[in-house]
């Protein structure tokens, strides 16, 4: 792999890590002042999948090597036990916030999470009983299970998201909501789709496991792909959270004028 991959692939990550870091801190800052508990969920999400999972789980990957996904000693797969538990459990977090700010007390949602969150556990809990952290478990039935949820689970965010900026729209037509407000929806729903899609394309090397060298050819690709949509998701998080009076201006402006 090239050096100017290599630097890319971390600098994005890096970059990636430290955003949702900022955002994660922020959420939890603000749920202690007001004792909201959406943001108290959505800012643990964020900080048990962008951050301590993710971070926890490249340490792992790095300690094992681009092609080996084995953990050999123990501190291995205590470093992979660790980011594993801390993504799931960022991943429990996110969901609960969906069903929170957008579902609450609908039993189609209540049903619809609680069997996300089944499958997620289950899944990590059967995999793992099977292979002690030594390695992801590839192939194996409890693997699906959990990955199924891991894949799909920001596409619930992102459906939802959309659904409000929709709504919002509609409201802001008739001067009754916040054009910041509204676009945030739409931000941060396309962020969760940028999850979406870096999580599919760095689990490629997963079903290229049994072929180490088609592996280590396509890692560049996957690398680059994965952190240009990291590295888009976290700009989309920052304007979400953090955006900048020249962006508040442009949305302005710009619904002042379609208006």
């Amino acid at each position: 792999m090239s050096a100017l991959v290599q630097s890319y692939s971390l600098l994005a990550t890096l970059v990636f890590i430290a955003v949702s870091a900022l955002v994660a801190v922020r959420l939890v800052l603000l749920a202690r002042r007001t004792r909201g508990k959406p943001e108290l969920l959505l800012g643990l999400g964020i900080l048990g999948t962008a951050v301590l999972g993710y971070g926890t789980l490249i340490v792992a990957t790095v300690l094992r090597g681009d092609t080996n996904l084995v953990a050999k000693t123990f501190s291995e797969r205590a470093l992979y036990g660790a980011g594993t538990i801390l993504h799931d459990a960022g991943v429990t977090m996110v969901i609960l916030f969906v069903l929170t700010v957008f579902r609450a007390g609908q039993r189609p949602a209540q049903a619809l999470a609680a069997a996300l969150l089944v499958a997620l556990w289950g899944g990590m809990l059967g995999t793992e009983l099977e292979n002690g952290f030594r390695d992801p478990g590839i192939g194996n039935g409890f693997w699906w299970v959990r990955y199924a949820v891991i894949w799909s689970y920001p596409l619930w965010t992102t459906v939802e998201s959309y659904r409000y900026y929709a709504l919002m729209r509609r409201r802001m037509a008739v001067g009754l909501a916040d054009p910041l407000v509204a676009n945030r929806f739409w931000l941060w729903g396309t962020g969760a789709l940028g999850t979406a899609l870096a999580t599919w394309t760095a689990s490629i090397p997963y079903f290229l496991a049994s072929q180490p060298e088609l592996a280590l050819a396509w890692t560049p690709a996957i690398r680059v792909a994965t952190a240009t949509v990291g590295l888009a998701t976290v700009g989309l998080y920052a304007l979400t959270f953090f955006p900048p009076a020249a962006y508040r201006r442009w949305l302005a402006g710009a619904t002042g004028a379609a208006r």
